[in-house]
């Protein structure tokens, strides 16, 4: 439960402060004006947005009903550089550059606030983030280097400012500058990425794009302010729900596994108090009673337990957090965000799990009869469809080795449904082996049990006896670990094929004495440095 609320925790973190990023980018702004959308590129990735002429904004100012427009240039490949020369690793986040209008009237525009300094107004000047400047110990009036797809150059730190009111953007770095600076450095030279426009009081945004629209026709793309939040913050919610859902499959692994253990322990603590039932019966107790008290344990169990678990999410999503951070995976952070889907899934899934792998032990309690509280040595009948339990077993083997075979051989079945299949095949799997492994605990305790008798005297033959004497138990111990294992097992074989096939076919592929790539091993760099 602690790995759920962490997961969502730290993912809805996230999530808040990529919003905020794009509420507050076009928080002043009713319509926006870019490029027309260029579909998917050759490698089926989205293609980057083309510019648009700069004389867009002119004809975006004459629109009746528009108050106030600007125009901006941006680049997410431009580095900043330490006075080395090496480019400030930003561990592939992105590596932003803005040029903004920075003219007081423009502010309603601009997402960036300034901690220090002032914005940049000529062509040798730059403005920083704050975490840039931090973690550098850059200050106003130092120099740095530019890099984007021309020759590197200096400029003047005039400005550190951040990004709306957040702590952090991760490992994204940013620097501004003016437009005319921008478009010669980024060699957009009479273009512009995006017109943003306010409209006159009495016009709602909706009017104002259809009119903005209207005047510029098909070959651009024109949405309201909300519309262009939504869009951005669209193509970064997949990446956060990935990483969502990685952590939860650790999760789902987790209460899988909790799920043995409890229903072991469970069983113990009902033969245990065989007689103490068994009482309860004689004094007057129903079937009925018994079970319920059985699992109103287990509720209360489960609900204390997911309580402490919900909690203890808070810290482990600060530690994943850190953890990303020493990985050089740094996220944009903001205010934790501690939801109340969070709390109801979390407490539901942990306590539903309790129940369901407390109802079996729950019915075997109830099926104490009066007279074992006067007995001696009274163990837990046998329910009536225990003897068939093995060829249920074998059944269910056999339909998850049909479902693993299928996912992993068949060539007709869509990647989703493969992975489907292969993930009931291995689940089924699981419980088949857990349902036969109480067979097999006698001759495998027999045989592991060898060097304890030999070498442990009296204390060994005593543990191979009590392995034997409950198979049912010892098999249920041991399926937490069997899992466990098998998992180990699963990553480490997964790794170590992933390493081996992609190492084989770099080195079938690659001849050469040496390769030059950018920093992060794809963005682009100028042609130039071939030729150097």
């Amino acid at each position: 439960v602690a790995m759920m609320s962490g997961a969502y925790v730290l993912t809805d973190t996230i999530d808040k402060a990529f919003d905020s990023i794009f509420v507050d980018s076009y928080a002043g702004t009713d319509t926006v004006v870019t490029g027309k959308d260029a579909g998917f590129s050759f490698e089926g990735e989205a293609a980057e947005t083309p510019p648009i002429p700069a004389e867009t904004l002119e004809r975006v100012r004459a629109v009746d009903g528009v108050e106030i427009a600007t125009g901006s240039v941006q680049d997410f490949q431009t580095k900043l550089l330490r006075p080395d020369g090496e480019a400030i690793d930003t561990g592939g986040a992105p590596a932003f550059a803005f040029g903004i209008e920075t003219a007081p009237e423009y502010d309603r525009f601009n997402p960036l606030n300034l901690v220090e300094g002032r914005w940049p107004s000529g062509r040798g000047e730059v403005a920083v983030d704050e975490g840039v400047a931090d973690e550098e110990g850059l200050k106003l009036g130092d120099r740095i280097g530019v890099a984007a797809l021309g020759p590197a150059r200096e400029f003047q730190i005039v400005g550190i400012a951040k990004y709306g009111d957040l702590s952090s953007i991760g490992g994204a770095t940013f620097a501004i500058f003016d437009v005319p600076t921008a478009q010669e450095l980024l060699d957009k030279g009479g273009q512009l990425d995006s017109v943003q426009a306010a409209a006159e009081e009495g016009v709602t945004p909706e009017q104002l794009t259809q009119r903005i629209q209207a005047e510029l026709g098909d070959d651009v793309t024109v949405r309201s302010g909300v519309e262009q939040a939504d869009e951005d913050s669209g193509e970064l919610a997949t990446f956060t729900t990935i990483i969502r859902y990685f952590l939860l499959s650790f999760a789902g692994i987790a209460l899988f596994v909790g799920a043995f253990v409890i229903f072991n322990t469970l069983s113990i603590t009902v033969a245990q108090r065989l007689r103490e039932f068994a009482t309860l019966r004689t004094l007057g107790a129903s079937r009925r009673q018994v079970l319920r008290s059985v699992i109103l344990e287990a509720l209360v169990i489960g609900l204390g337990a997911s309580i402490v678990g919900l909690f203890s999410g808070l810290g482990l999503a600060i530690g994943l957090n850190e953890l990303f951070k020493a990985l050089n995976l740094d996220l944009p952070q903001t205010d934790t965000v501690f939801a109340t889907r969070t709390v109801v899934v979390s407490l539901l899934v942990g306590t539903l799990v309790t129940l369901v792998a407390g109802l079996f032990p729950a019915i075997r309690a109830t099926r104490v009869p009066p007279i074992a509280a006067v007995r001696e040595g009274a163990t837990m009948p046998r329910g009536r469809f225990a003897r068939f339990t093995p060829y249920v077993a074998v059944l269910i083997v056999a339909l998850a080795l049909l479902a693993l075979g299928y996912g992993t051989l068949a060539d007709d079945i869509a990647v989703g449904d493969r992975f489907i299949l292969l993930g009931v095949g291995v689940l089924a799997l699981f419980i088949g082996v857990a349902m036969l492994s109480s067979r097999l605990v006698r001759p495998l305790a027999r045989v592991v049990g060898v060097p304890a008798r030999r070498m442990g005297g009296a204390a060994g033959r005593l543990a191979e006896r009590n392995a034997q004497r409950n198979p049912g138990r010892t098999a249920a111990t041991a399926a937490a670990l069997m899992i466990g294992i098998a998992l180990v097992t699963f990553i480490s074989v997964l790794a170590n094929g992933l390493r081996v096939s992609n190492s084989d076919a770099i080195e079938r592929q690659i001849q050469s004495d040496l390769i030059i790539t950018s920093q992060d091993g794809y963005s682009e760099f100028p042609a130039a440095v071939g030729d150097a």
